[in-house]
């Protein structure tokens, strides 16, 4: 390769140098969150709660911690210490710590929006699920608050990225190792929770693994959390500390991006469906059911509201861009159900009586 060439590239990689794989995992970090944030807005159009503001305020740290980034990068982050000035190792180590508490704050809001959405499906259910989740939530946001605190204790923030920052920071690698386990645990617990309640819910076996892989997309964070774990104990001892705390950033983007992806997966319209729950769905829980007070029947909206043909005709309007409408009819006539089906909404619905009675001065008879 020609050296003359690296003067036309924008971050050269070298020996010396990997700011360049760093810029390049931040800005497509940036570009897949932003996309899954208009996905997110798209799906949840008029259906935006408390999870999405959570979700918002995730994408709006992680946009400010690459910023901080970047403004490290372009003051030797990710280079030699040799080759980099004082002054740039004090700029870069206030930009790490900056990234690195708004990445944690970030990580906390996400995994809160995952947990006010699972709020947001239970609102209705009686019993201690819906306690278990609010203090699960609130010891989440305890948790990003209290590790952001906890990093900073001791340290001074122009000596992260100096030879000198084991005197200076000390006690890293058992900070970090107590941040992530915690972080394991609340990911933990939060999934477990997923599971417990879907399968305490009335529903079909497909249902159910459908609503669980809707939230086990955020497993792989506990993998992910662990190789961060192990990158950020081998910078503090480093000699040159700003090269060596690229792949601990790199794995701080990744895991920042994928917790906002996996924070959005259970909102797609076909994991909603399978919650089966009042959220603009037709079909909702029974919890007035008799039995064990730990089933729950499913019921459909349609019926619940047909006291009066008014209300119906209303639901059947509301719902035309659902796709569970279509869906029910194309499988009923191509299942030779279509007929037997009709007859049920029309036995059903109080409404019907309407359809069948004549009209006023014609000559049919009921």
């Amino acid at each position: 390769m020609d050296p003359k060439d690296d003067l036309y590239r924008f971050s050269p990689v070298t020996f010396n140098d990997h700011a360049g794989k760093l810029w390049i995992v931040t800005i497509l970090s940036l570009i897949y969150t932003s996309l899954i944030a208009l996905a997110r807005a798209y799906i949840k159009y008029k259906m935006f709660g408390f999870d999405d503001v959570l979700f918002t305020a995730a994408t709006v740290l992680h946009l400010a911690q690459a910023i901080a980034v970047f403004i490290g990068l372009s003051n030797g982050l990710g280079k030699f210490n040799s080759i980099t000035t004082a002054e740039q190792w004090a700029i870069s180590s206030k930009c790490t710590i900056a990234s690195v508490i708004l990445s944690l704050l970030a990580l906390s809001l996400a995994k809160c929006s995952v947990l006010a959405l699972i709020h947001r499906i239970i609102s209705s259910k009686p019993g201690k699920n819906k306690m278990v989740c609010v203090a699960l939530m609130m010891f989440t946001g305890l948790w990003g608050v209290g590790s952001s605190l906890a990093w900073l204790v001791n340290c001074r923030a122009g000596t992260l990225l100096t030879v000198n920052n084991v005197k200076q920071c000390p006690d890293q690698s058992a900070r970090w190792g107590v941040i992530t386990a915690i972080d394991i645990l609340t990911e933990i617990l939060t999934w477990l929770l997923v599971l417990h309640l879907s399968w305490s819910v009335n529903i079909s076996f497909a249902r159910k693994c459908q609503v669980v892989t809707a939230f086990s997309f955020r497993i792989p964070l506990i993998a992910i959390s662990s190789v961060h774990l192990a990158y950020s104990q081998t910078y503090p001892s480093s000699l040159e500390p700003q090269f060596a705390v690229t792949n601990t950033l790199i794995c701080q983007q990744v895991m920042i991006a994928w917790s906002l992806i996996s924070a959005t997966m259970p909102n797609l319209k076909n994991f909603l469906k399978s919650f089966s729950i009042g959220m603009g769905f037709p079909v909702a829980f029974d919890f007035t059911m008799s039995g064990s007070s730990k089933a729950y029947a499913l019921q459909s909206l349609r019926n619940n509201r047909s006291t009066n043909a008014a209300s119906a005709t209303a639901t059947a309007h509301s719902a035309n861009w659902r796709p569970d409408q279509w869906e029910w009819s194309f499988t009923c006539k191509y299942k030779g159900f279509i007929h037997v089906m009709s007859r049920q909404v029309r036995g059903t619905l109080p409404a019907a009586r309407i359809w069948k009675k004549p009209l006023a001065g014609s000559g049919d008879k009921d």
